[in-house]
């Protein structure tokens, strides 16, 4: 017969066993959505970002500079 395992030792264990996968969480689903996947073949090249995300950083930064110009210095 099993022996019973507490709550507390099976959330240990989780957090162990998601502390060992790196390839899973927040933080690297929006890197992947920002940057360009990794290439198999480089062992740890720089990621550029996607193109999408530079054309929307641009419009954000080009919208907020019209609103400052145009609400605040005046």
């Amino acid at each position: 017969m099993p022996t019973p395992v507490s709550s507390r030792e099976v959330h240990a264990w989780i957090e162990g066993v998601l502390a060992e996968r790196s390839d899973i969480g927040l933080r690297k689903a929006i890197a992947n959505m920002i940057f360009d996947p990794y290439s198999p073949f480089d062992s740890k090249p720089r990621r550029k970002p996607k193109v999408w995300f530079v054309f929307a950083v641009i419009l954000f930064a080009a919208f907020w500079g019209c609103f400052v110009c145009f609400n605040v210095l005046r």
